[in-house]
């Protein structure tokens, strides 16, 4: 038996008006029987159903309706006397305003001394039409594209899965049998890969159709795919974290975007045109911002927001719901852009959202300019915390936001010999060639690349993210030999550099890589983030030593995150932003530990290489993927 509350338990039930109704589809002579669970509750109403497949050896029964806060002696006495219920006909009485209502359904078999069967159940839920908490315009879900649009679909669904869901499993079963099978990875590591993915599903995840009207011609412009891509994968978001509730939060999805553009690729170009659109618009409203008093605008155009909205106000409408700092001066979401677009090109190989993004990139580029104020090559952070460490205050030339930067300008020159604009690749290679220099006379001490440049002490801080900017070179086939940007000896030695300090030295080297230390061995606690460690920020670390050649530090440092969530702090399924030496946590359920895809990509891409003659390796890349882009991802997208 299978019984179940209608509605959450919640507000939204006591106003009443719930009713139930058994229903029976049959369909391709497949036969499912159970009960819809209506919630006609405004603004957002929706069908819940439980179900069950009707076979030759099996009776499906149900009881309408009861109250779930009751001691269920009511069903109990029904199911005990004869292993069914009395299955009333009609629908049941709409429910009173405060009291609770449930249903239930049983399934019922004879089976024979020692014998089996299976009894299948369902659950399906269809909230076609959506609004969000400003009320101002309807919304409809992807699915409705399938199952219509009209409310009325939860018998369908429940078919649907009821006939498909063992070809699901095998599907699933296929996808994951190559990472599972390899006896040379960890357990743990199986875990964590897939497991990591609950919050794309249980993030506070939207997936919409997207209406002719929300894509204005004079902003689409010469973005030739945007409307085919966002028209047919529809619009795709989801939340920071279930705690921070910004959906697209651009500077945490750098990190977590490793997960679509591997696995759903199509989902992260239509995310990365919505962002290209949110960045050509403005929005002037004044707003004073939490941490410094500014008063400044909402939006600029011609820069990356925060975010793309709050589920409790009008996303993609009104975007940038964050409110501490002006992210307008923020150091890193324009330079996370033109990364982003560069790799997802070189993983899935589409030159028209190349040659789309590419106008984008020139303006958020130009935009992030006026941030090198001494023109030596190199941004200067504004001595606060002007990234998405925002409460880690940086000042001038910084180890994080430099070398982001040095990898953004790279991928400029990339991209400006594949869309044909000589003066632009000229203009940024001797950026880069200026900027290279600066960064490692500034910044390059012997051992690592210092914090920041301010007189304070926390400036020689070992960041356990110095080495973003390469990173996301490496994942995007650039970073060594003709396209080397930061020296390769300088890097492998600031990784080991970090893993003897940042990892070993931290909590006897079981808890991941803090992110920041200090030379003498003590956690960098000038800050309340710069003491955590931060999942999504470990992921990407152990990505950045496999790339590297340091595999098994790697492992090592991403496993202490997984035994310190997934079994010291019991917290599976609901991986936090950060936590601290001492069982302190924060921000539970975050975005930002997806970052774990760029570990297999990282895997993926060194077994690529290795089976490749050394004749056909190459040096590095010059005006194109050298590595076929399908290649890369062919192990395990499940599309």
């Amino acid at each position: 038996m299978f019984s179940m509350r209608n509605g959450l338990g919640g507000g939204d039930d006591a106003s009443g008006g719930l009713w139930n109704e058994p229903f029976c589809l049959e369909r391709d002579g497949e036969t499912v029987q159970g009960l819809l669970l209506h919630h006609p509750t405004l603004p957002n109403p929706y069908t819940m159903a439980v179900a069950a497949r009707l076979t030759p050896d099996t009776m499906i029964t149900h009881i309408t309706a009861f109250d779930p806060d009751s001691t269920g002696q009511q069903v109990w006495q029904d199911l005990l006397q004869d292993g069914r219920l009395d299955s009333p006909a009609g629908r049941s009485t709409p429910s009173q305003k405060g009291v609770g209502l449930a249903g239930a359904v049983c399934v019922t078999g004879k089976l024979p001394p020692r014998g089996q069967c299976c009894l299948e159940f369902s659950l399906a839920w269809d909230m076609p039409r959506i609004m969000f908490g400003a009320k101002g315009q309807v919304y409809y879900r992807r699915y409705t594209r399938f199952f219509g649009s009209d409310g009325d679909a939860a018998p369908a669904l429940s078919h649907y899965a009821l006939c498909r869901y063992a070809d699901w499993e095998e599907r699933i079963s296929a996808w994951q049998s190559p990472v599972l099978d390899d006896r040379s990875l960890p357990s743990w590591y199986k875990s964590a890969l897939f497991n990591e993915l609950y919050f794309l599903a249980d993030g506070g995840t939207i997936w919409l159709e997207v209406p002719e009207d929300a894509l204005p011609e004079e902003l689409v412009g010469n973005m030739c795919q945007l409307r085919p891509i966002l028209q047919e994968y529809g619009r795709f978001g989801y939340l920071e974290g279930q705690e921070y509730r910004m959906y697209n939060t651009y500077d945490v999805h750098f990190y977590a975007s490793f997960a679509l553009i591997m696995l759903w690729p199509k989902l992260e170009l239509s995310l990365q045109y919505d962002m290209a659109l949110a960045t050509l618009k403005e929005d002037l409203s004044w707003r004073q911002y939490l941490m410094s008093g500014v008063v400044a605008p909402v939006k600029r155009r011609n820069v990356i927001p925060h975010d793309i909205g709050d589920p409790d106000d009008e996303p993609w409408l009104r975007v940038n719901a964050y409110m501490i700092h002006d992210t307008a001066d923020w150091k890193d979401l324009n330079l996370k852009f033109v990364l982003q677009v560069y790799r997802d090109y070189y993983l899935t190989g589409d030159q028209g959202f190349l040659r789309d993004m590419w106008p984008v990139c020139l303006a958020v580029m130009e935009s992030e300019m006026k941030f090198d104020k001494d023109q030596d090559g190199l941004i200067e952070n504004g001595g606060y915390a002007d990234q998405t460490y925002d409460a880690w205050v940086t000042t001038g030339p910084s180890a994080y936001c430099g070398g982001l930067w040095l990898a953004a300008v790279a991928v400029m020159v990339q991209m400006a010999a594949l869309c044909g604009t000589q003066d632009i690749l000229d203009k940024f290679s001797s950026i880069l060639s200026r900027g290279r220099e600066a960064y490692e006379r500034l910044l390059w001490n012997g051992h690592y690349y210092n914090y920041d440049c301010s007189s304070q002490p926390q400036s020689y801080s070992i960041m356990s993210d110095q080495c973003a900017g390469q990173w996301f070179l490496r994942a995007s086939g650039l970073g060594e030999g003709d396209t080397e940007v930061f020296p390769t000896p300088h890097v492998v030695r600031a990784l080991q550099t970090i893993f003897k300090f940042n990892v070993q030295a931290f909590a006897g080297g079981s808890m991941g890589a803090v992110n920041g230390m200090q030379p003498h061995g003590v956690p960098d606690r000038s800050s309340v983030q710069s003491d955590e460690v931060w999942v999504g920020v470990v992921y990407g670390l152990a990505a950045t030593m496999i790339q590297e050649g340091l595999t098994w530090e790697g492992f090592h440092t991403a496993e202490g995150c997984y035994r310190t969530v997934w079994e010291r702090l019991g917290l599976a399924f609901q991986t936090p932003e950060a936590y601290c030496q001492h069982q302190v946590f924060r921000s539970l359920a975050y975005m930002r530990p997806l970052s774990i895809w760029a570990m297999q990509l990282a895997l993926q891409q060194q077994h690529n290489r290795a089976s490749k003659p050394v004749t056909e390796q190459g040096t590095g890349l010059s005006t194109g993927p050298k590595l076929e882009p399908k290649e890369t991802m062919a192990n395990l997208s499940p599309e």
